[in-house]
């Protein structure tokens, strides 16, 4: 898992908006270092890595949120939206893993039953994967990121 970014120019003194103003910006940043891995499906870690940042940045804009109006909220509804589309993926993930553990471990041909379950959860994490890059497109071309820095700066 991804260990958190240490948090630059950050001074206890500062009032709470103005750490804000500091904090949540590279939250943000954090959140988009991944963005060059999700073309790739099998790039599961740094999915989750993605995932780990987006709640970080979550739990610091709810923390944050008294010093923003409702439209600051209709951001953070779209970001704990993603993290659950990539907790999704992850939780396919995570039991396709251990589905095909439990294969090798049983060293059969014959497992109708675990090959059914690996198709329905290889076909669940396939449409939540294109959920999530649909929806990060439609993100992108909405200029949601630069949005969202404007809105903490002001």
């Amino acid at each position: 898992m991804a260990k958190p970014r240490k948090i630059t120019g950050l001074k206890p003194e500062q009032n709470y908006r103005t750490n804000a103003r500091i904090i949540l910006p590279q939250k943000v940043e954090e959140v988009y270092s991944w963005e060059q891995f999700i073309q790739d499906p099998e790039r599961r870690e740094e999915l989750h890595n993605m995932r780990i940042s987006i709640k970080r940045l979550r739990y610091t804009m709810e923390f944050f949120a008294v010093n923003y109006d409702t439209h600051f909220d209709d951001f953070l509804t779209t970001i704990i939206d993603l993290q659950d589309i990539l907790g999704d993926i992850h939780d396919s993930d995570v039991v396709l893993e251990v589905l095909m553990n439990y294969k090798i471990g049983v060293q059969s041909t014959e497992l109708p039953g675990v090959d059914t379950l690996i198709t329905r959860t290889q076909d669940t994490r396939n449409t939540d994967y294109d959920r999530f890059l649909k929806k990060w497109q439609q993100l992108s071309e909405a200029g949601f990121k630069q949005k969202l820095l404007e809105i903490i700066a002001s």
